[in-house]
């Protein structure tokens, strides 16, 4: 048995051998570091295993000989026979979806499941995806051309948002109904575990975790190919400069030296972590 003699000698030793003195403050870098080990050593998402089984090993060129031929097939014997050539491996009919952007402060990624990198889906009109959303982290407003989708959170808390569409005039013509001028109207919700909601094809949608905890969600869409349009990407994307300024009407405020200065930064995924959240949750914003 210890006596108290040597436990405190034994706490003195540690002390010492510990390279930052108790009184030292740490740099705004460690404690980030330390702030997120500590995240990262919590957070169950890394700790799940990935089964190799499921995992689709196939090349970029591999995949497209698989879908041309897919797309070739005229039966479904036919298809089961490009599907499953050495039965009974499921490689060609599983897609692992992984998280490879645990550790913050990443704002997170989304993994797709498509014709593009799972040629199986090619006549089945599906698609699928799983967004791990890290905390602060913002889906980015945009909209699916080809697919409508159908969001279920899976863990943690999301705010669901989407733009609806509300345009009864095209253009200022004498006689006509005026134009709609001003911000168009936004439905949003809090969606927790197992809330879904619906983003009908070709509306502006977008998704962030407001808390200080990771959320996961997983999307299914109604077409193999459900494409992705960024709203600002692709409006700022437009020239020249005097179309945006037009479009706008802030033709006096949004100069050309700060449309310049956004379009570099402009992004086709999730953001940085947002700035407001990030200070809630004590996480370092640049």
């Amino acid at each position: 048995m210890l006596t108290i003699t040597s436990i405190l000698l034994l706490l003195a030793t540690r002390s010492l051998a510990s390279p930052v003195a108790l009184n030292e403050p740490q740099s705004l870098e460690a404690r980030s570091a330390e702030h997120y080990k500590r995240w990262d050593d919590a957070n169950p998402l890394k700790k799940r295993a990935v089964n190799p089984n499921t995992v689709n090993v196939l090349t970029p060129d591999q995949l497209t000989d698989q879908r041309n031929k897919l797309l070739l097939a005229q039966t479904e014997t036919a298809r089961e026979a490009i599907l499953f050539p050495h039965p009974p491996n499921a490689s060609n009919d599983t897609f692992q979806f992984i998280n490879n952007t645990v550790t913050p402060p990443t704002g997170g990624s989304i993994v797709l499941s498509t014709i593009t990198n799972f040629p199986a889906l090619g006549s089945t009109g599906l698609g699928a995806a799983v967004g791990f959303v890290n905390p602060c982290g913002l889906n980015t407003p945009h909209w699916h051309p080809r697919s409508n989708e159908i969001l279920t959170v899976v863990q943690g808390t999301l705010v669901g948002a989407l733009i609806l569409e509300n345009d009864s005039g095209f253009g200022n013509v004498v006689g006509g109904a005026p134009p709609i001028i001003g911000a168009l109207p936004q439905i949003n919700t809090t969606l927790t575990n197992y809330t879904a909601m619906l983003f009908p094809k070709g509306l502006i949608h977008w998704q962030f975790n407001p808390e200080c905890e990771p959320a996961v969600f997983v999307a299914g869409f109604d077409s193999p190919d459900p494409g992705r349009a960024e709203a600002a990407r692709g409006f700022f994307s437009a020239k020249p400069d005097e179309v945006i300024q037009a479009s706008t009407g802030y033709s006096d405020f949004l100069t050309p030296a700060q449309i310049k200065a956004l379009r570099p930064t402009l992004t086709s995924s999730f953001t940085s972590i947002v700035e407001s959240c990030a200070k809630k949750c004590g996480i370092p914003f640049e």
